[in-house]
């Protein structure tokens, strides 16, 4: 029974088969999908905003929306289950490979960018902490590539996200 035990163990998923979560700092929703023991495919949808008040030009807000994809690697689970820590909700550390774009015109507003997209690739190192009642907060970071129709640089990707997963139990 012992042996049947681990077999099983080894090849059952760590992460969730899905889950759904409403961000509360940036208004969006994510979903993420479990794909094999230890990584998830992310979508990612949410607004952003800006805001310019000047003297030279013009003053304007603008509420843009912002798409995001992602295959996160979770990395530390079995340290995690060692120490008796909880991995539920997807509470770990992760490295992520990440695709983003963003619109330059206002969906409500009135500060519109010259440039139509703004796009960005890169690798980001993240963590993701989920509380048995849903709450749900992450940080991620690492360098990118940015670009849209005139130019392009290298930068960081940022990202600080609070919010709850929904039906957590």
């Amino acid at each position: 029974l012992s042996v049947s035990n681990i077999i099983m163990a080894q090849s059952g998923k760590n992460v969730e088969n899905h889950q759904l979560t409403l961000n509360v700092l940036l208004p969006g929703i994510i979903y993420e999908q479990g794909l094999s023991q230890n990584s998830t495919l992310v979508a990612e949808a949410t607004i952003g905003f800006a805001y310019r008040e000047s003297d030279f030009l013009e003053s304007g807000l603008g509420i843009y929306p912002i798409g995001k994809l992602q295959y996160r690697y979770y990395y530390n689970f079995d340290r995690r289950l060692e120490m008796s820590k909880n991995i539920s909700g997807n509470t770990g550390n992760y490295i992520a490979p990440t695709v983003a774009i963003q619109g330059g015109k206002a969906v409500i507003g009135d500060l519109d960018y010259v440039s139509d997209y703004f796009g960005g690739i890169g690798a980001v190192y993240g963590l993701q902490r989920t509380s048995q009642k849903g709450l749900q907060f992450r940080f991620e970071f690492g360098p990118g590539y940015f670009f849209d129709e005139f130019e392009s640089n290298f930068g960081i990707f940022l990202a600080l996200k609070l919010g709850w997963v929904v039906g957590r139990k």
